[in-house]
């Protein structure tokens, strides 16, 4: 009995160790002739989505924006508040001013006024140069929908502004009021300008698979953490005036560049703002 089993499992073990035999209606791969090498695996490279951009519909709103914008300037003095609504700073601003305020806040102020506009001018200059290659049309969506995250940014800003009405580091460090701009700490414009043009110029390198979106993302969003850095250093903004107008500018960025694209030939938006309970919803 033993003698059978052990030449039952033998035979087991040599059936496992011999190469299994292909099944009649398995496929077999194509063998290449002697001395030719096998062709190598084309890989697959994916590509980004084609999408485009309403121009009118987005040209609309940016000058819609600015135009209320620029009436908010003008009618400041009107609009702000008689006094101050927001007047003392809490301790963590009062800590950032003693702090981070130059010696020479001018000289910060002159260099925050400068990197305002290095910002978006390269970032413009950038998706510029990667949607030449695509066109005039890609170029003028690209450059149109950067826009207009701005200035979605700057009509926000404006409205908060004038709305908070939050006295400014440099006027409660005096004790005085000297003009309406005293008034118009919160949220800081330079900041969330710069932040709303290096989120929009990098969530559109990003939708359009630009290659080194990212290096782009880097490169705009340091500067623009150091344009708050220097509405601080200049005694203009408080530290909460800087991190909210971050937070609002960067946010914007990436929202109207998911809001204004839509896949390219008559398909739904990938992104929809639909009515949804107690308000609206961003569906993806």
């Amino acid at each position: 009995m033993l003698a059978r089993r052990a030449a039952v499992l033998a035979s087991l073990l040599a059936s496992l160790a011999l190469p299994a035999q292909p099944h009649a209606a398995d496929p077999q791969p194509a063998l290449a002739p002697a001395g030719v090498p096998a062709a190598a695996p084309v890989p697959v490279t994916p590509t980004a989505p084609e999408l485009t951009v309403d121009l009118g519909t987005a040209a609309a709103i940016s000058g819609a924006e600015l135009g209320l914008s620029g009436l908010t300037v003008a009618f400041k003095a009107q609009l702000v508040a008689p006094t101050c609504r927001w007047c003392e700073p809490p301790r963590l601003d009062r800590w950032a001013r003693r702090r981070l305020v130059w010696h020479d806040p001018g000289a910060a102020g002159t260099a925050s006024d400068l990197f305002q506009f290095v910002v978006p001018a390269g970032a413009m200059a950038t998706l510029w140069i990667q949607a030449t290659p695509h066109g005039d049309r890609e170029v003028a969506e690209d450059l149109l929908v950067l826009a207009e995250s701005a200035s979605t940014a700057i009509l926000l800003t404006q409205v908060a502004k004038l709305s908070v009405g939050r006295l400014r580091q440099d006027a409660w460090a005096r004790g005085t009021i000297e003009s309406p701009d005293d008034k118009l700490s919160f949220w800081s414009g330079h900041t969330s300008f710069a932040f709303g043009a290096a989120a929009a110029a990098t969530q559109i390198a990003r939708l359009r698979g630009r290659p080194g979106w990212r290096w782009l993302g880097l490169a705009t969003f340091s500067a623009a953490a150091i344009t708050g850095y220097l509405r601080v250093a200049a005694n203009r903004h408080w530290l909460t005036d800087v991190v909210s107008g971050a937070a609002v500018g960067g946010a914007t960025g990436l929202l109207v560049p998911l809001l204004a694209y839509r896949p390219a030939g008559g398909r739904k938006p990938a992104v929809l703002l639909v009515p949804a309970p107690g308000g609206f919803a961003v569906v993806f």
